[in-house]
């Protein structure tokens, strides 16, 4: 008995250095587990910085584009704000070549120059703007007088003086127009309603408004 005894010890002794290894593997993986935790807290820091950087910056690029496009839209409105006089010489000199004169070549070769200014002038986004019949705008109308017109009811415009001219919607000029008026008893109330339209629909220019030239 004392032998089969003896020779059970190591077998019991055996599984201390078992226990040992199992509580040290233990300690390893929570070590473990909190690295990584610990290295997946850092990788959502980074990547929240990263997609914040990312954001900045495309923010940057699309404000800095805006101002270079308005730059562009600023230059453009200023080169052809300053061209509007030689096409209205143009038209007006169209206009004027007599009637006899109107199939010579020169004349028709000015028109077609003419022609050819405006499409051009058009695909950079230039439109003109005034025309008779059309509801008065103070956004878009510069009115110069009042006249009655047998064709036109009141605030209508009866005659165009120089077109206006827009650039992607923008006003570069407004069209210089005569305003229909019902009658002369009208002239006074009409007077101050175009006034009152023009304080409401224009208040950073102010144009005169007169029932004669």
């Amino acid at each position: 008995m004392k032998d089969h005894d003896e020779a059970r010890q190591p077998e019991s002794g055996a599984t201390e250095p078992a226990e040992d290894d199992v509580g040290a593997l233990r300690a390893q993986l929570d070590e473990a587990r909190s690295q990584a935790d610990e290295q997946r807290g850092k990788a959502e820091t980074y990547l929240d910085l990263a997609q914040r950087a990312q954001a900045d910056f495309q923010n940057f690029k699309r404000r800095t584009e805006q101002e270079r496009e308005r730059t562009v839209k600023d230059a453009n409105a200023a080169l052809l704000r300053g061209l509007l006089p030689a096409l209205d010489d143009l038209d007006l000199a169209l206009d004027q070549v007599p009637a006899e004169l109107r199939e010579h070549t020169w004349a028709q070769g000015m028109s077609l120059i003419g022609q050819k200014l405006q499409r051009s002038l058009e695909q950079q986004g230039l439109s003109r703007i005034g025309a008779e019949g059309e509801e008065f705008d103070p956004q878009i109308h510069e009115a110069v007088a009042y006249e009655e017109h047998p064709e036109y009811a009141e605030g209508q415009v009866a005659q165009v003086y120089h077109p206006g001219y827009t650039l992607h919607e923008r006003v570069l000029r407004p069209a210089q127009v005569t305003v229909a008026r019902a009658g002369a008893g009208s002239t006074a109330s009409g007077t101050a309603r175009l006034t009152r339209e023009r304080q409401d629909g224009e208040p950073e220019q102010s144009h005169a408004t007169t029932d004669t030239f």
